[in-house]
């Protein structure tokens, strides 16, 4: 019952939030445009501020699991590489591939993951968290430009997705934080106090606005490949690289990494990458809604069992 209670207190925040989210978007409290500007503002502003306080306080005695990050790493690419093979064979549409095979390797990891992970082991350092975005960040942008090239209208230019790697504001606040953390820097006591509170607004206010970018098209049309998509991201991947991530004797924190960085809901970002590089962009917005709408009930259940068997 204690395992129970656990994983539903863990979940039922989350649900909240985002339902929050999403009903403040019906009654019209939330614009497609506010929400828009919002999720501008947590992706720009609120995660990267939260990413590079988080990091920059890692004690110095942490233990950094080397297996954590190369399972992250070389799992998400053979996650890709195995839709890659597979999804062409499943699929004959082109324009939807590119949108499954992103939808179904990409996570949304920074929005929906390190909040979890905070929610899991409150008052512990969870600083793996953040650090894992060096390594998730990258590979679900250079999968996601790369099967959208492949399978859809745009050009692969590996300068640019480098490029864009580089710019990506949570790229950025986590390497100041390493940085700051690698030459034991603390800023000033008013700027220290500021990052503070602009990083306790991130975790709450990412999955608020998150609920609010939900949107339910009719999937009616898109049935079968939303059966093919949503138990593979929620179900398939993490259950396979949990299992490897337990064999390799992960645990706690660094196996609540690997379960969010393969079992989290599609990133919302993917809906407008897939309209701009040729993609099917209503598959794309119906992958992200169902997805993230099913994280709960599949959240919840790992993190049940995880508990329950010890392992978080």
């Amino acid at each position: 019952m204690n395992d129970f209670l656990f994983a539903l207190n863990t979940v039922l925040p989350l649900l909240l939030l985002m339902s929050l989210g999403w009903f403040c978007r019906r009654i019209g409290l939330l614009t497609e445009a506010l929400v828009k500007g919002v999720n501008q503002l947590v992706f720009r502003l609120f995660l990267p501020v939260n990413l590079c306080v988080s990091v920059m306080n890692t004690p110095y005695d942490t233990a950094i699991s080397v297996n954590a990050f190369l399972l992250a790493a070389l799992g998400l690419a053979a996650d890709f590489g195995i839709l890659f093979l597979l999804i062409p064979r499943l699929e004959k549409d082109r324009k939807k591939i590119g949108v499954m095979i992103q939808a179904m390797a990409r996570g949304n990891y920074a929005f929906f993951g390190i909040p979890l992970v905070a929610m899991l082991f409150p008052g512990r350092d969870t600083s793996l968290a953040s650090l894992m975005v060096i390594v998730t960040i990258p590979v679900y942008n250079i999968l996601s430009v790369v099967a959208l090239c492949v399978y859809g209208e745009g050009e692969l230019r590996i300068g640019k997705v480098l490029l864009n790697i580089l710019k990506n504001p949570l790229i950025i606040g986590t390497a100041f934080g390493y940085l700051f953390w690698m030459l034991r820097f603390q800023p000033p006591a008013f700027i220290r106090t500021t990052m503070m509170d602009l990083s306790k607004v991130a975790t709450p206010l990412a999955l608020f606005t998150l609920g609010g970018a939900i949107q339910f098209a009719s999937a009616k049309g898109h049935r079968k490949q939303l059966l093919i998509a949503v138990p593979w991201k929620l179900i398939v991947s993490p259950l396979v690289f949990v299992t490897i991530g337990v064999a390799l004797g992960l645990r706690d924190v660094a196996l609540a990494c690997t379960y969010i960085a393969f079992g989290a809901p599609t990133a919302v970002s993917s809906y407008p990458m897939a309209q701009q590089m040729g993609g099917d962009g209503e598959l794309a917005a119906e992958l992200v809604a169902a997805t993230s709408a099913f994280c709960i009930l599949t959240t919840f259940l790992f993190v049940f069992v995880m508990k329950s068997m010890g392992l978080i």
